[in-house]
């Protein structure tokens, strides 16, 4: 394999994000003369192995050590923003690594984006943030130009993919992950579900897919009504006991209000009470109905005055949180990493390297592929072999 690349200052940049000891690494096999590059003027030629090795010990994505520019070293903004029950809590290295890979891609797609004459996003802060519940849900349904009827008659997976595809439509980039980059480190939904990156012309929206689709339909949809709202946000709480603060109110009860249609609700939640009579299983066929936790409709039950606060209660105790089996993409890595990757941003990347605006090398690096093969099935995948 060809050697890779490599810049000092990003290498720099990496040892500072990851607070490492060169003469530490220096010890490390195949790593003797990282002291050296560190020091080098010139742009280095490494191999994928060494390079890989150097990932490894620092902790960081790979496609984060190709970069030709290393951002500034600073604490994303959008950390402030991570909290468990209403309480800011110190963020884990896994959130702290996505975030950055995904500010890497917006802030590339930004630029990309400027240099195409692309104007402003109309979603971004579009909606007062003193709307009320309705006119949010009101505005999230025009702006995906979603039916009144949109989530019947639809799997789990299909609900979660249509609404995807409509933010795209609208100009968000959506991307999705289980995983941190090219490492093999799990993100954990009781870390963080989603988070909005806002921007006045890429606004990006990453999903933790190690959760259900009713979960990843909640986050994508909260996620939006940010944006609309003009409000970054890291989200985890699909419990809602940190549903008190006015802004989570109203985004939390537009969510629902934007999926389920109140007449057509009425009449199912009252049907279902009639045959099956327990809370929990009138939740459940909700649930399978709308595409939303029992939870989040039960709660909405309340409000409408069709359920109780011990119905909430009993909801919540009996687990709400039933994962929905998602359906897998298996064990073919083209159509996985298609699933990750927004199909706009994609397009940005593959436009570049046809016009030869951007290198395979940086181009690989912001999709996280390792290989032409790899890029050449993501556009498969993709439709966009020409």
């Amino acid at each position: 394999m060809a050697n890779i690349t490599v810049y000092p200052t990003t290498l720099r940049w990496a040892v500072r994000e990851s607070d490492a000891d060169p003469s530490a690494i220096a010890h490390k096999k195949g790593l003797a003369d990282f002291p050296e590059w560190l020091m080098a003027t010139d742009p280095l030629h490494l191999s994928f192995s060494k390079l890989s090795a150097i990932g490894k010990v620092l902790n960081m994505p790979f496609g984060s050590l190709v970069r030709s520019v290393s951002p500034e070293f600073q604490e994303d903004a959008v950390i402030r923003y991570r909290t468990i029950g209403n309480q800011t809590v110190e963020p884990t290295q896994n959130l702290r690594d996505i975030i950055r890979i995904m500010r890497g891609r917006q802030s590339w797609a930004r630029d990309e984006m400027v240099s195409q004459g692309l104007g402003g996003n109309l979603l971004v802060g579009s909606v007062s943030q003193a709307a009320s519940a309705r006119e949010l849900a009101d505005a999230m349904r025009e702006k995906l130009s979603l039916q009144a009827d949109w989530s019947l008659h639809k799997d789990s997976g299909e609900r979660f993919r249509y609404v995807r595809d409509r933010a795209s439509d609208a100009g968000l980039l959506v991307m999705i992950d289980s995983k941190v980059g090219t490492f093999a480190r799990r993100l954990d939904v009781h870390d963080f579900r989603a988070f909005v990156l806002l921007d006045d012309i890429a606004p990006l929206i990453f999903i933790n897919c190690n959760d259900s689709y009713a979960g990843m339909l909640f986050s994508l949809l909260h996620e939006i009504g940010h944006v609309l709202l003009g409000l970054d946000e890291v989200y985890n709480d699909l419990s809602f006991a940190a549903d008190n603060t006015k802004n989570e109110r109203v985004i939390n009860r537009a969510v629902v209000m934007s999926v389920v249609n109140d007449v057509d609700f009425h009449a199912y939640w009252r049907k279902s009470a009639e045959i099956h009579g327990q809370t929990q299983d009138v939740a459940d066929a909700c649930a399978k109905r709308y595409g939303l936790s029992g939870l989040a409709l039960t709660i909405y039950a309340h409000q409408l005055g069709l359920a109780t606060e011990e119905d909430i209660r009993l909801v919540r105790m009996l687990g709400e949180e039933r994962t929905d089996a998602r359906t897998s993409s298996g064990g073919n890595q083209n159509r996985t990493n298609a699933s990750h990757l927004d199909t706009r941003f994609v397009r940005l990347v593959s436009s570049g390297i046809e016009r030869g605006t951007l290198g395979y090398s940086d181009g690989l690096s912001l999709l996280g592929l390792k290989s032409i093969h790899a890029y050449e099935g993501l556009l498969e995948e993709k439709g966009m072999i020409r």
